[in-house]
């Protein structure tokens, strides 16, 4: 009797042994397209959002720059890069930079401060960003106003060619306000502001699910060289 032949795997463990590899390989195929899309997906950065807002002749969009603060929920803005233009005034320009404004010095137990800072057309403004939109009342002259990524007072920046900005929620009582002033013309007052709409998202940052798909796709490469053995 040839031994050979003997020692041939049967039609059942073949079968078995085929079924076997067939799911490993589903499996395996499963997981590399998981490892892809997870080193593909963008995660969240929080201290980088972009903006976007437009409405009555305005339009604005770009990315700003925040770091957080003592008070929970509230981030500072510290740089603002983009565009601005406003069909009303027949300009638009490049966002040049952020005008300064100091944290605001809160007093225990409430939220109502003091603008720390206006702009040379009259505005107020803090630079303060929320990005929960929950933006507390912090005027006492008018407590009415919360619920923004930005408070009453919200963030100025100037614009090439001389042109400063200054972008405010209204909150509950409806949306986000611009006012703004060219060489000194004012085009609106710290009540009464230009409409627009939009709002901020954060900026994707895919590094850190990189380095999970990374780590996803060697251990696809390892259970594919161990099957294979």
């Amino acid at each position: 009797m040839n031994n050979s032949l003997d020692n041939r795997p049967s039609c059942a463990a073949r079968w078995v042994s085929a079924r076997i590899a067939s799911r490993s390989n589903v499996i395996l195929s499963a997981l590399l397209v998981l490892a892809t899309s997870v080193a593909l997906a963008p995660a969240a950065r929080a201290d980088s959002y972009t903006f976007n807002w437009s409405g009555h002749g305005i339009t604005t969009s770009g990315v700003i720059d925040v770091t957080a603060t003592s008070m929970p929920g509230t981030y500072q803005i510290t740089g603002i890069d983009g565009t601005f233009s406003d069909s009303n005034a027949g300009f638009s320009g490049t966002i040049t930079g952020l005008n300064a404004a100091s944290l605001p010095t809160y007093t225990p137990g409430s939220t109502y401060f003091g603008a720390p800072a206006f702009t040379d057309a009259g505005f107020s403004y803090d630079n303060l960003f929320y990005p929960a939109g929950d933006s507390p009342a912090v005027c006492v002259d008018a407590p009415m106003f919360s619920g923004g990524v930005f408070d009453i007072y919200g963030m100025s920046f100037n614009v090439a060619g001389g042109y400063t900005v200054d972008l405010w929620s209204q909150g509950d009582l409806g949306g986000d306000l611009v006012g703004d002033s060219f060489k000194g013309v004012k085009l609106g007052d710290s009540a009464n502001g230009i409409s627009v709409t939009g709002g901020t998202s954060p900026v994707p940052e895919p590094s850190s699910l990189i380095l999970l798909g990374t780590g996803f796709l060697g251990l696809v490469g390892t259970l594919r060289r161990k099957l294979a053995a």
